[in-house]
């Protein structure tokens, strides 16, 4: 019998109960990047708010008095001298050298986004180490970085390449097989994670784990995404606090989602099986 998510957010918060500030700081530099995020999308929105607010007011007003030619055209010439000062006090080729800038950006952004992945991934074995060992499990900053190491870096990369290029591929076909898609593969790192302690997982292809992934959750699709759409409550009190509340909401969701995995594959990954394959227990959902 399969725990609920409400029984796995409370093993989750029991895991972490008396080490929230060590959860924190392993969880500091993917929530950091979530803070920015979205504060600059906070303040977008309030932004937007507060033009559509201004020119609905202004509209109203304007539209109470009378209407006047002059006005108007007086309007418009000030629009076109406006638009002649800036055009003439540009410097175009300021522009273009700041336009080199902009480029190197884009090569900048997909590095932060693998490194991050990277380290979503590190934090979320040392959650799974924690929901099984609790307070035996030390939680420390350093553990972030865990796979950035010679063993594991070189198969979670090939793994979670694949899993991108599959993805990438069902989403040509349609939105709802690349959603799905997602859940199935979903727990492909921690199946690496514990085929990885027992076995030699370089004689192993990279598609071994996406398979197991895929097997594991047939009919424990439904589960998970249930789990993630119970967070949606938290995230938006994660924008409207500007992303502050992320800080504690970042470790908890990570906690639960290594407490379904745990739940979903108990000793399933843990035990070499000799190649005899295991019987699954009863499914909660056909999706």
């Amino acid at each position: 019998m399969y725990k609920t998510s409400s029984q796995l957010k409370r093993e989750a918060k029991d895991s972490l109960r008396g080490r929230w500030k060590d959860a924190v700081l392993l969880n500091l530099i993917p929530s950091i990047i979530q803070i920015i995020g979205m504060f600059f999308v906070a303040l977008f929105t309030i932004g937007i708010i507060f033009l559509m607010s201004f020119f609905m007011a202004t509209d109203f007003g304007s539209s109470s008095k009378e209407y006047s030619p002059e006005s108007s055209e007086s309007i418009r010439s000030d629009i076109k001298n406006e638009i002649n000062d800036n055009l003439d006090s540009t410097d175009f080729e300021d522009l273009f050298d700041n336009t080199n800038v902009g480029f190197t950006s884009y090569g900048i952004t997909p590095i932060i986004s693998f490194v991050l992945s990277f380290l979503t991934i590190g934090i979320a074995f040392t959650f799974l180490d924690v929901i099984r060992k609790r307070e035996e499990q030390p939680i420390e900053f350093k553990d972030a970085f865990r796979v950035f190491n010679g063993i594991d870096f070189v198969p979670v990369f090939l793994i979670n390449l694949l899993m991108y290029i599959f993805k990438t591929l069902w989403s040509f076909a349609l939105v709802i097989p690349a959603f799905v898609k997602h859940y199935s593969y979903s727990q492909s790192n921690f199946i690496y994670k514990d085929l990885a302690e027992h076995s030699d997982v370089r004689s192993m292809g990279a598609t071994t784990f996406i398979t197991e992934s895929r097997s594991l959750m047939k009919g424990h699709k439904g589960r998970l995404f249930w789990i993630d759409l119970s967070f949606i409550g938290w995230y938006l009190l994660g924008f409207m606090t500007f992303g502050i509340a992320m800080l504690w909401v970042n470790p908890y969701m990570s906690a639960t989602k290594a407490a379904f995995y745990n739940d979903l594959a108990k000793d399933r990954f843990l035990i070499p099986t000799n190649g005899e394959a295991q019987e699954d227990d009863e499914e909660w959902t056909s999706f």
